[in-house]
């Protein structure tokens, strides 16, 4: 290490290392703080906190403080590494892990942690930590998929094969492993073994978009497009979940104190119905900080799934005043105002939906739906025919806008309109085929007999 690299590390300035290897950042700063007694503030990596919530200010100041007390605490290193990692200050956490592997080397989570995190910029360098690792406890089945992976990322496709191996043989429930497997036997050309694997990924962990496509790969190659294509189209519903059962990863991320972590530990309870828990994370973070309105609509989500329509409704109402074009909020409101008889209220809110969204087709049958009650059949059909016009691909809007135009034409039949019936089943009949629907054939036969 140079003159100039010491004297710049020192001084404590961050942004100068991503213009190095991952690895010599972490060397250099080791050998920074072993060579330094006693330690002093700037050579604890302190990062900018400009906008932090002051609960997150007051844990690292905490924390520093023991480090200076005990400079020679390993486990101290790690607990402020995590805590980092935590808010998203990377190196310096690469840095405070680092340290804690130093000074604890026989402590498992330290290089561990500082594998994964090295992990997410650079596989490669992050392969030395992940064997220190696993040199302490080789049965920790999520490290050996995390090593396996980076073995991947970097080409060594038989020590990832075997990586993978160990941890399914370790934890057979692990879907990544499954995933990893598939992955590879795809790669090389094994259809069979592919499929067997991705399934078992697939069955392990249904909410994950990527295993699913996978694994619609895996059948085309095999021959069987027309099952890849199913599972494939079941995959578009599927949102970018990625989650892991992984206790270790998850207690750093479990230590966020600001805004954005509680609501991002709440997504993932409620991803996986632990409402109660999702509900506890999001008032904490409104306590946090109440002005964001993600974070009431997130808790306006959870308590209508919990059975709680006016706690919903109410935070729902918040999120708007906060935010009156945040994403989802006004149809949120729209069908919960339908739901509770306030027909008005909803018809205002799914009218302001469709001026921020004028595609929105959910919103057009909440619109028609109104309209219907209220006798206005004019209006009913023109925004039916709006909302056949945008062709909508979500099978249950789909299957709502046959329905009501299936309901639009069985009135006009009863009113003596035999024509103008024909063109709502035309259109409902036109959807179904257009989706494969088993409606389809019905629809057939009653447009035969309203033109007889």
């Amino acid at each position: 290490m140079t003159r100039a690299m010491s004297a710049r590390l020192t001084a404590g300035a961050p942004a100068f290392w991503p213009a190095l290897a991952l690895s010599d950042i972490v060397a250099a700063i080791l050998l920074v703080l072993l060579t330094t007694a006693p330690l002093t503030a700037q050579q604890i990596p302190a990062p900018r906190l400009d906008g932090a919530e002051p609960a997150v200010r007051q844990r690292l100041a905490s924390l520093q403080a023991d480090l200076r007390a005990d400079p020679g605490n390993g486990d101290a290193w790690g607990r402020y590494g995590m805590v980092l990692e935590a808010h998203t200050f990377t190196d310096e956490a690469i840095a405070a892990y680092g340290r804690g592997h130093e000074l604890s080397p026989g402590t498992f989570r330290w290089p561990y942690l500082l594998a994964a995190l090295i992990d997410e910029r650079s596989a490669a360098d992050s392969l030395q930590f992940y064997r220190a690792a696993l040199a302490l406890d080789a049965d920790y089945a999520p490290a050996r998929v995390r090593f396996a992976e980076a073995l991947e990322r970097t080409g060594q496709f038989d020590a990832a094969n075997r990586e993978y191996a160990q941890a399914a043989r370790l934890d057979p429930a692990n879907a990544h492993a499954h995933a990893g497997l598939g992955r590879l036997a795809l790669a090389a050309g094994d259809s069979d073994a592919a499929i067997r694997h991705l399934s078992r990924a697939r069955d392990l962990a249904a909410e994950n978009r990527s295993f699913a496509v996978t694994l619609a790969q895996a059948y085309a190659r095999a021959g069987d497009r027309e099952r890849g294509q199913q599972i494939a189209t079941a995959a578009r519903s599927l949102g970018r979940i990625n989650y892991r059962d992984d206790p270790i990863r998850s207690s750093v991320h479990d230590l966020a104190l600001d805004a954005r972590s509680y609501l991002r530990r709440a997504n993932a309870h409620r991803v996986h119905g632990e409402l109660d828990l999702a509900r506890r994370e999001l008032r904490a973070g409104i306590d946090v900080d109440a002005s964001r309105p993600e974070l009431h609509f997130a808790l306006a989500e959870v308590l209508a799934a919990a059975g709680d329509p006016a706690g919903s409704l109410a935070a729902a109402h918040r999120a708007s005043e906060l935010h009156p074009e945040l994403e989802g909020v006004a149809p949120f409101l729209a069908r919960a105002l339908f739901q509770t008889g306030d027909l008005s209220g909803a018809l205002a809110k799914a009218e302001e939906a469709l001026r921020l969204d004028a595609s929105d087709v959910s919103m057009m049958l909440l619109v028609a739906l109104v309209s219907a009650e209220r006798g206005d059949v004019v209006r009913t059909v023109d925004v039916l025919d709006r909302a056949y016009r945008e062709r909508p691909q979500d099978p249950p809007t789909r299957d709502g806008l046959i329905q009501l135009l299936t309901n639009v034409g069985e009135a006009m039949v009863s009113s003596g309109l035999p024509d103008a019936a024909a063109g709502q089943f035309r259109k409902a009949l036109d959807l179904a085929e257009e989706a494969g629907s088993p409606e389809a054939a019905g629809l057939r036969r009653r447009l035969a007999q309203v033109r007889r």
